[in-house]
């Protein structure tokens, strides 16, 4: 069947385009019922459901793009690129949302709408993993994905942006820090960071310039101005960065009270807890950080070993609300009695009226009244 030089003249109603390198393409039929399509090289397999064989190197019609299923989930009308596709795995890792929260997403919310691979394995074209990028961008601001998914909240940067200037515009300094990650010059990116770090000191360091920097970055992501790979050394860079000053302080002296920090099962993202932890440090509280996806039971197991005064743990805004419930009542439920349980990042917004005895931060600068207050309490 593969002499077929002239093509097929076929009329798609459901149909689905295998190609030679045995992908999957789900054709939405209601976009294509009784259209007719010429494709070169074309094989028939099965003309009861009309599959058929594309090699990679024939161009797909552009009526192979996508429907639109919200108004702020609008797929481009290029057509795909059948080399440019993820599976489910890389894009948990580029995004950070997990495998569980896309296919809930696919089935609830209609997007992201993956394809299949010869395993019948969902993979997912650049174009949707960019708005899942942007959906991610938008939670990290507090929105929650039924308002993202049913257009009440834009995805252009003009409508998310996270403003710290008051002007609409990123601060100067910020956007030569964006030209020195596009150009990999870091050892001018640590020069800036150290100098802002002798300018600020370390607490007003993370609160001024570091926190507000890490969301600008992933706004200039969502804008386009800056490539993932460039968000992923700024990440690298912050956390390098954050260790070297945290183990010279560490040196120094360890304080009270005596901190575990970590991110749980499933929480990928330390960056945030990693503040946190430069926040303590800098008011001479004891920190014992276990690092990120740490199972809860080790949390407490540490946390006994230690004899903890506080735990803290960090849930960004793309995990789970109830999972994120759910794991804070078992740490909480398992942690002696004297110490306490704080929780903070993106995804504890709203969080807390769920707990009586869990402290919930929705800002670094919190720590210092909530330390203030322990202290207090101890003195009593």
């Amino acid at each position: 069947m593969q002499n077929a030089t002239c093509g097929w003249r076929l009329y798609f109603n459901a149909a689905s385009v295998r190609c030679r390198h045995l992908l999957t393409i789900n054709i939405p039929p209601i976009r294509y019922a009784d259209r007719a399509l010429d494709i070169p090289e074309i094989a028939l397999r099965d003309a009861g459901r009309y599959p058929c064989a594309v090699p990679l190197s024939s161009p797909v019609p552009s009526s192979f793009s996508r429907r639109t299923f919200s108004p702020c989930m609008t797929m481009p009308d290029d057509p795909f690129c059948l080399t440019d596709l993820l599976p489910i795995t890389e894009v948990e890792r580029q995004t950070g949302i997990r495998q569980a929260t896309l296919r809930m997403w696919e089935k609830r919310y209609g997007f992201p709408q993956p394809l299949r691979d010869q395993h019948g394995d969902r993979v997912y074209p650049t174009n949707q993993v960019e708005r899942l990028h942007a959906v991610r961008r938008l939670m990290d601001q507090g929105q929650r994905p039924g308002k993202i998914f049913s257009g009440a909240v834009a995805l252009e940067p003009e409508n998310t942006a996270l403003l710290y200037t008051g002007s609409g515009r990123v601060p100067p300094d910020f956007l030569d820090i964006f030209n020195l990650l596009r150009t990999y010059r870091l050892s001018e990116l640590h020069a800036h960071f150290q100098r802002r770090l002798l300018e600020l000191g370390l607490r007003r360091f993370v609160y001024e310039f570091l926190a507000p920097l890490t969301i600008e970055v992933g706004l200039a992501w969502n804008r386009g101005d800056l490539p993932v790979r460039c968000e992923h050394l700024y990440a690298q860079l912050a956390k390098s960065f954050l260790h070297a000053q945290l183990a010279a302080i560490r040196a120094a002296a360890d304080g009270v009270p005596t901190v575990v920090l970590a991110t749980l099962t499933g929480e990928s993202h330390i960056l945030g807890i990693m503040m946190a932890e430069a926040v303590m440090t800098s008011l001479q509280m004891n920190c014992i950080q276990l690092g990120a996806e740490t199972p809860p039971l080790e949390v407490v197991a540490a946390a006994k070993e230690t004899s903890a005064h506080i735990v803290a743990v960090s849930f960004s805004s793309y995990y789970p609300r109830r999972a994120g419930i759910r794991m804070a009542a078992s740490l909480r439920g398992a942690l002696p009695q004297g110490t306490a349980l704080w929780i903070g990042g993106g995804g504890v917004r709203g969080l807390g009226r769920q707990f009586s005895d869990v402290l919930v931060f929705e800002s670094l600068i919190a720590i210092e009244s909530a330390l203030e207050q322990w202290r207090s309490q101890q003195r009593a």
